[in-house]
């Protein structure tokens, strides 16, 4: 059911979402992306955090259980603990997708100022045939900063995350 969604391709939902931002008044405005990007990114997650899920131990739960917890004090303080890698591995996927979308920043947003970066970086710095070499470099660098800050921080959870997310076979 999770998977439902991305059968249908993203271009064909622009006319649904269209109606819905003007409805709800949000044209241009980034409120009509906090709207959208949920809808990409919360079915894989979903589907990522359940297979986390099923692969955390039921033993250490029953552990602490025996051990005197109750089972809102395992939910509380034992569960975070166990599932930090796949929360973690659910930020940077959720952050790189979000940060690297074009068509729908590029539908909903017309204004200069309100646009993302992978929106204005290249409305800005390519004119027809003519590509600013330099400052799209420079660009480049400087949006990927906050993605290389990002995995660097997390890299061993992150791994972690994806490999015991991954399906047993």
């Amino acid at each position: 059911g999770i998977f439902f969604t991305y059968l249908i391709p993203p271009t064909l939902l622009f006319v649904p979402f269209s109606r819905l931002i003007s409805l709800l008044g949000l044209q241009d405005s980034l409120g009509a992306l906090i709207l959208i990007y949920p809808t990409m990114t919360i079915p894989f997650c979903t589907w990522l955090v359940m297979g986390f899920l099923r692969s955390v131990p039921w033993e250490i739960e029953e552990q602490a259980m025996i051990d005197g917890y109750s089972r809102l004090a395992v939910i509380v303080k034992v569960a975070p603990r166990l599932i930090v890698p796949g929360i973690l591995t659910v930020v940077v996927f959720s952050f790189t997708l979000v940060l690297q979308e074009f068509v729908y920043a590029l539908t909903f947003i017309s204004s200069v100022d309100k646009m993302t970066v992978s929106l204005g970086v290249p409305i800005a710095l390519v004119r027809g045939d003519v590509y600013h070499w330099g400052a799209l470099m420079a660009a480049a660098l400087f949006t990927s900063i906050p993605l290389a800050i990002v995995y660097n921080a997390f890299i061993d959870r992150f791994i972690q995350g994806f490999t015991m997310g991954a399906v047993k076979g």
